[in-house]
């Protein structure tokens, strides 16, 4: 252990750079808590310019001497670099404003520069304890504040701020008129749950009742579109063990008895009627049905603005389509982008327009046609998918160290095509943060105790 390359802070460093990596964190991690009982709104945005400013103040305070990992960062640093040039081909083919390459790029790329901030940090075997376990405690907290909101909302207890209970069952992450919190909040949950039931030297009554609590918590904030994410990026993960068949077998086995049981449940207990209602309904799923042609909306009315070849390549313009600014933010904060330069485009309404105008979409998220991969070809085009999926390489090829990074990436990948739950700061710095520290973890020789 004495011969691992160490990453040295400089001694001009003010702050050790894993305090203000964790406090990076809970500056995306808390903010819709306070804001909900009354903090400022802009206090959401802030991890905007802390995620890159922290980035920058430990690859300064950093001097890393391990080549094998200062290579895994450049090459990271490189890749978003491409991701940037993208954009800024794109924003110039469509005249679109600065502002929405400013916030596109930072919306889109903040987890990764998180990921590389994890990756620069200097662990100690102490300090990495530390670390994980003030992350435990977040998610503890997330997962215990959202129980409780199940039981205190329906008597009137907590505050609720629109929308449904489930809605406002969010954890840490509930917002005002309702909002998506509940999904991150319960994948949040999962994913950390997950995470923490590596460490056998816990006892595993105790990881199993936190990893149960998770998935009773998805039940509860009514997130069907995360139980299905989890299924689908568990089949992924099983497709890639082809060549180890030990693996294979084990992992097959695994999903045929969780989709046995599934489907037996689905008949036998009530509480499952609402998965019911979905799947015994299939003339909704053919080509010409209401979900089929709900959900792929966007596909459709996209390409009718495209005014040049070069649109199939770049498409519309950062924040023109419907990614979370071009579908959500740059409505909602219009009275203040657009005065600093922001640029919309119609087919951003007119697809949200499918929504309102139809029921589908309105009766479950599952079938929004504003979901992360729809606005990213959108917004960018074929070559801004192709340029993010190069990260996410990078990532799967020289990040992920176990099965349970590759799984996180998987079924998130899965849950870009559900909203923009994809482009979500509590999510994706979720798993970018897990990803690194299983990474760090690796590294130093440590895991069995949180």
């Amino acid at each position: 252990m004495a011969n691992i390359p160490q990453i040295q802070e400089s001694k001009s460093a003010k702050f050790r750079n894993s305090d203000l990596a964790l406090f990076t964190y809970g500056t995306v991690f808390f903010p819709r808590l306070f804001t909900y009982f009354g903090a400022p709104s802009p206090l959401n945005l802030a991890h905007l310019l802390v995620v890159p400013w922290t980035l920058c103040v430990i690859l300064t305070n950093s001097r890393i001497k391990d080549k094998k990992q200062a290579g895994i960062i450049y090459e990271l640093i490189l890749a978003l670099g491409i991701f940037l040039a993208v954009m800024i081909t794109s924003a110039l083919i469509n005249n679109t404003g600065w502002v929405n390459i400013v916030a596109q790029f930072l919306l889109q790329s903040q987890p990764f520069m998180f990921l590389i901030t994890i990756m620069g940090v200097s662990f100690s075997q102490t300090r990495l304890t530390r670390f994980r376990r003030w992350l435990l405690g977040f998610a503890l907290f997330n997962l215990l504040l959202a129980l409780a909101q199940s039981v205190l909302l329906p008597i009137g207890l907590y505050p609720r701020k629109g929308g449904t209970i489930a809605d406002n069952t969010a954890g840490v992450f509930a917002g005002e008129r309702g909002s998506a919190g509940n999904y991150v909040s319960c994948t949040a949950s999962v994913y950390f749950a997950l995470y923490f039931f590596k460490f056998k030297a816990v006892p595993l009554w105790i990881r199993l009742l936190i990893l149960l609590a998770s998935f009773y918590q998805v039940y509860i904030s009514d997130s069907k579109q995360v139980f299905l994410a989890l299924f689908v990026g568990w089949i992924a993960l099983v497709i890639t063990k082809f060549n180890d068949p030990a693996k294979l077998l084990m992992y097959t086995v695994l999903v045929a008895v969780c989709a046995v049981l599934f489907w037996w449940a689905l008949y036998n207990f009530e509480f499952m009627t609402p998965y019911l209602n979905w799947i015994d309904r299939p003339e909704l799923y053919g080509p010409n049905g209401e979900a089929t042609q709900t959900k792929l909306a966007a596909f459709r009315l996209i390409p009718e603005y495209y005014s040049t070849p070069l649109n199939h390549l770049f498409g519309l313009g950062p924040g023109h389509t419907v990614t979370r600014l071009g579908g959500w933010m740059l409505k909602k904060y219009s009275g203040v982008l657009v005065p600093l330069g922001a640029t919309l485009h119609p087919v951003s309404r007119e697809v949200f327009d499918v929504v309102t105008e139809g029921w589908i979409a309105q009766e479950s998220t599952i079938f929004f046609p504003l979901f992360t991969w729809a606005g990213m070809w959108g917004d960018v085009g074929i070559f801004g998918v192709m340029s993010y999926l190069y990260i996410a390489f990078i990532m799967w090829r020289r990040v992920c160290v176990d099965d349970l990074g590759k799984f996180l990436l998987l079924s998130t990948g899965v849950l870009g095509f559900f909203l923009t739950q994809m482009e979500e700061p509590g999510h994706m710095l979720t798993v970018t943060c897990l990803l690194a520290l299983s990474w760090q973890d690796h590294r130093l020789g440590y895991g069995n105790s949180p």
